[in-house]
């Protein structure tokens, strides 16, 4: 079967069996602060698990099924290998207060033998053990046992099955992760061997954690279920990794042509930087048809470390992606249309990215860290001659040539420089808090209520905020029209005084576009138009 074909017959089978199917949300959470990005098909519906929103209303049932693009960089240093990647189409059905353990699990069984057609002799499972809050999950083991051997269904861990929420607190419960056994004679069992490969994981959503990790039952039980496409294709098209599979073979197929990579062969360690590339790429060309844009701060800073680390396979300067970009669109853009809407900016956007890190791969690095040293002995780690394969950086150096240079250490490895890279991190998770901190400091604007506005001013200053208030709308609206959808605010202040607004931009404004803009704000004010507000559900307003 294709991927395409089995996208289909998954949606149908759901269908089928009472689902409504619905969209893929955006890999930017509209309704989920506690992500940056969307890591699973369960985050739109948190409202729902919740009890907050009733799914009778606002989709006529209580069960639904989606194939939603996720993306997780949890596993980025595993990319390349037989199964993990960042981006990745997760299939998913979910249940309202509606069917429960037993029926999730003969839904998933059955959708695997009879309409994947995989023996149930290759299918294994885990389930939660059980810990001092929450008892073992006995009642979904003798619902599997039903269809696998007793050896096949086994006790989990704590950590892989309890699916807990990605922020400190929301909704949870135990799981039971499906494996399929790859290779006949299978040595260990899952999670201790590639013999195996996790491809679903059914969650019983039966709690809600609170900040402090305690947990209270939510007002109804829920099924919220995550199939990778990408590792079931693997296993139904009977590839050794996902790369093989024809969601990724066009794409290969591509950036094998690009310098570097054409005389690898699947044992060369070139194959496996190539999938790196194929990954992060297609990921990049996703986020920006979703509205990421390149920064250094949050969804931003992620879509440009993963376009910098597919560039940092490269040893040379001269390379493109474009036609890269051009195989994805068309591979995907059946089934995500955005992709074609979109592709002129993601090619113009990732070129742009490039060029001002291509400053950045023309460094000497060996050269920089001789002058950070001031002509020092550098510490060899060998005895040999001085050079980027016998230099041993300190964690201060690393920090430093990722802050002030650009450097990735993904690029400094590349290039063969070691260093603590716990340590490394570590200073730049602060350093990224403390940017943030600066930045809220600096950009804190006016969410004051009347009460604290009235502590503070003078009833002549509220009144001037509240005009530049209106004012930042204007200028976020006049932006946007005159350059285009890819501005995006990213923080404003406002005080008696004078207004600040802080924007995103791929490139340098001109001064004719300064004053179209400003000409717009003006015509827009002289206008005098109505001011008014009306309250709405989430879903309308957006």
């Amino acid at each position: 079967m294709t991927a395409q074909q089995i996208r289909d017959e998954f949606t149908k089978f759901f269908v089928k069996h009472g689902h409504k199917a619905l969209p893929s949300s955006s890999l930017i959470p509209d309704n989920d602060s506690s992500v940056l990005l969307t890591t699973a098909g369960m985050q739109q519906f948190k409202p729902y698990f919740l009890g907050e929103k009733d799914p009778q209303e606002i989709f006529g049932g209580k069960r639904v099924t989606t194939i939603q693009k996720s993306f997780r960089t949890s596993d980025i240093d595993e990319v390349g290998d037989f199964s993990h990647l960042t981006f990745f189409e997760m299939l998913g059905n979910f249940s309202f207060g509606d069917y429960w353990k037993k029926e999730a699990i003969d839904l998933a069984i059955e959708f695997l033998t009879k309409h994947m057609g995989l023996s149930s002799d290759r299918l294994w499972a885990t389930v939660f053990p059980g810990n001092g809050k929450v008892a073992k999950d006995t009642e979904a083991e003798k619902a599997l046992l039903r269809y696998l051997p007793q050896t096949h269904v086994l006790a989990g861990s704590e950590k892989d099955n309890f699916w807990g929420p990605a922020g400190s607190s929301g909704p949870c419960g135990p799981c039971v992760e499906i494996y399929v056994q790859l290779a006949e004679q299978a040595k260990g069992g899952p999670n201790t061997s590639r013999d195996f490969v996790e491809i679903w994981t059914l969650v019983f959503t039966e709690y809600n954690q609170d900040a402090g990790g305690k947990l209270m039952a939510l007002p109804q039980k829920n099924i919220d279920t995550g199939l990778g496409l990408e590792r079931l294709a693997m296993v139904v098209q009977n590839k050794p990794h996902i790369y093989a599979t024809d969601i990724y073979e066009p794409i290969m197929a591509e950036v094998m042509k690009l310098p570097g990579f054409g005389d690898s062969g699947e044992s060369d360690v070139n194959a496996r930087r190539a999938r790196v590339v194929a990954d992060h790429l297609r990921a990049a060309c996703f986020l920006l048809a979703d509205g990421v844009r390149f920064s250094n701060k949050d969804q931003g800073y992620i879509l440009r470390r993963i376009v910098r680390r597919a560039a940092d396979q490269f040893m040379v300067v001269e390379f493109s992606f474009d036609k890269v970009v051009d195989v994805v669109v068309k591979h995907f853009g059946h089934s995500y249309p955005e992709l074609v809407k979109e592709h002129a900016a993601i090619v113009k956007l990732l070129n742009s990215e490039l060029n001002q890190y291509r400053k950045v791969l023309e460094l000497d690095v060996n050269a920089l860290v001789h002058k950070m040293r001031k002509g020092q002995e550098l510490h060899q780690a060998d005895g040999g001659r001085p050079g980027p394969s016998h230099m041993r950086l300190s964690a201060d150096e690393a920090f430093t040539l990722f802050t002030t240079h650009g450097l990735s250490l993904d690029r400094l490895e590349r290039l063969g420089f070691t260093f603590d890279k716990a340590i490394v991190e570590e200073k730049i998770i602060g350093h990224q808090a403390l940017s943030r901190a600066g930045a809220t400091k600096k950009f804190g604007g006016h969410g004051l209520n009347d009460a604290d506005l009235e502590s503070k001013y003078t009833a002549d200053q509220i009144f001037t905020m509240k005009r530049l208030h209106s004012a930042t709308h204007l200028l976020h609206a006049a932006l946007r029209k005159i350059l285009g959808p890819d501005v995006k605010q990213s923080g404003s202040d406002i005080n008696p005084e004078r207004l600040r607004f802080d924007f995103s931009f791929s490139q340098k404004l001109t001064d004719d576009e300064k004053k179209q803009v400003e000409d717009l704000v003006n015509e827009k004010v002289k206008a005098d138009l109505p001011v008014s507000f009306e309250i709405m559900p989430f879903q309308k307003a957006i």
